[in-house]
């Protein structure tokens, strides 16, 4: 998966934008460290933060990428 992929989850609801892939970016100080606190919580490299609207409402979530199907793919 790749920024700006448009994702749902396996078992529905909305569609997501990925927003972000976990272990994607070496080169950032804030990023990796990020990367490691989800690592603590169970995620791994290559899954995703994703971000959609829940009305007017901008929501956002880790997911694991196996959950996820893949919709739309960036160009």
């Amino acid at each position: 998966m790749n920024i700006g992929d448009i994702v749902q989850l396996k078992s529905g609801g909305p569609k997501m934008t990925v927003q972000r892939v976990i272990g994607a970016d070496k080169n950032n100080f804030g990023l990796k460290a990020a990367d490691e606190y989800l690592k603590l919580r169970g995620f791994n490299d290559g899954d995703v933060i994703c971000q959609w609207f829940e009305g007017n409402a901008l929501k956002d979530g880790t997911f694991k990428a196996a959950s996820l199907n893949i919709l739309e793919q960036s160009s």
